[in-house]
């Protein structure tokens, strides 16, 4: 990780690219985030739709089923209402009404004090290990208009749940029908038709919404609720059983309520697959902008990492390296240029100071031999000033020394005394004339090198 982050430290295409990315990815999610939230309300609202559609057919479905059920028995009530005391006929026409319909599992003529005055559907529980039935009857009267007794029609509840399950909406969608009583009438499971209650069910459920769900189906509610069954979500859409309202169909209330199970999966399963085509998308598509970014990037930079290589050399002295002439009219073809410029103006300037440090080493090297002849010359005039000197002493010791004896001589040897002193003195004159002419001639000197 360290080694990563100092490469992307030394790269400036990385870096730039990594930026460019970044930009783009946050524009991305964002986008992603604002889509897929509509999208997912979206899908929402149309899995309502669809599932409320799907509701509606579904109860027509089991209305028509029921409804062939009762227009097959009124066909056979009406042709048997004749021939009510003869038993072989009403036996005929009882086979007749099972034959005729592939709904009715049985038919049972009775003749009793009759308790029903209209026709009516009833559920009948399941005995010895039987298809629980529910029942349709019609009650027979006399002339007078007493009961006589009733003709019944039994339709299997597992047979019902079955034709309803092989028109579920969905592969793991299932189709519920509950009585008043929260009992089922049609079951997704035909064989666990009455082994268990849709409110034991909801008690045994550890999501409280499984319960909410079922009293509101039992209270005639319409609507929708989700709830969590074994770790698994679903959602369960519900409404009223009503039947449809047909001529001579008397309109009674049965007190059912119909609902559609859907795991969510089947609802927003198409939508979360989505969710990751478009994250993969979107990751394979960063990755490649990333890619192309970078070689765009690290194509342009050419120039500039070239520049970079250049300055390191001339910063190490080179100053006579060469930058090629740019081909570019951007801001790094410019830049290019200007360096270029830039070095060969360094380069010029470096020549010249080269000859001025030639120029100077050499008037430098003269001023040295200049100096060193100063040095003998002061040497030399040391030595003479002292021989000068030396002589001079001499000189005027002799002239003391004949002064002295001047003093203690007679008039012969006063003469020759006074013309010692005269060539001595003539001599020290000799000497500070050419003294003199020699501080002339340097001074000359002097004035002629200024």
């Amino acid at each position: 990780m360290k080694q990563l982050a100092t490469l992307i430290r030394s790269r400036l295409s990385i870096k730039i690219s990594l930026m460019a990315v970044s930009a783009m990815a946050v524009l991305l999610i964002a986008s992603m985030i604002v889509m897929l939230f509509y999208s997912r309300k979206n899908v929402k609202d149309e899995a309502l739709q669809k599932a409320m559609q799907t509701l509606d057919a579904t109860v027509l479905n089991i209305d028509n089923i029921l409804l062939s059920v009762e227009q097959a028995t009124g066909n056979v009530y009406f042709s048997m209402l004749p021939h009510l005391n003869d038993p072989k006929a009403v036996d005929a026409y009882s086979r007749q009404l099972v034959e005729s319909s592939p709904y009715i599992s049985d038919c049972n003529v009775s003749y009793h004090d009759f308790t029903y005055t209209q026709q009516h559907w009833f559920v009948k529980p399941a005995k010895d290990g039987k298809d629980p039935l529910m029942c349709f009857t019609l009650p027979f009267f006399t002339m007078s208009g007493k009961p006589l007794g009733e003709l019944t029609v039994d339709v299997s509840l597992g047979l019902l749940s079955r034709i309803v399950a092989e028109a579920k909406p969905s592969q793991y969608s299932s189709c519920v029908l509950l009585d008043s009583l929260g009992e089922f009438i049609v079951h997704p499971d035909a064989d666990n038709l009455m082994n268990q209650s849709a409110i034991e069910i909801s008690k045994n459920s550890e999501d409280s919404s499984l319960g909410e769900a079922v009293r509101a189906m039992v209270a005639g509610q319409t609507g929708y609720m989700s709830y969590n069954m074994r770790g698994e979500d679903f959602y369960v859409f519900y409404k009223p059983f009503t039947r449809g309202d047909i001529r001579g169909r008397v309109a009674s209330r049965l007190g059912w309520s119909a609902g559609i199970i859907y795991p969510a999966d089947d609802i927003f399963g198409d939508y979360e697959n989505l969710v990751y085509y478009v994250l993969a998308i979107t990751i394979v598509g960063l990755l490649l902008m990333y890619l192309l970014s970078y070689a765009i990037i690290r194509s342009r930079l050419i120039p500039l990492v070239m520049l970079t290589e250049k300055a390191q050399y001339i910063a190490e002295g080179n100053f006579n390296e060469t930058i090629p002439d740019s081909h570019h009219v951007d801001e790094i073809g410019r830049l290019q240029d200007n360096f270029q410029l830039m070095q060969k103006s360094l380069a010029s300037h470096i020549g010249e100071l080269e000859e001025l440090k030639n120029t100077l080493s050499e008037r430098g090297e003269g001023l040295r031999v200049a100096y060193d002849q100063a040095k003998k010359a002061d040497r030399m005039k040391t030595s003479f000033l002292h021989n000068m000197t030396n002589h001079m002493m001499t000189t005027a010791v002799a002239i003391e020394k004949d002064v002295e004896l001047l003093c203690g001589k007679s008039d012969y040897d006063q003469a020759k005394v006074v013309n010692d002193i005269q060539r001595n003195g003539m001599a020290i004159t000799e000497l500070l004339k050419n003294l003199i002419t020699m501080s002339d001639d340097e001074m000359r000197k002097e004035a002629d090198d200024d």
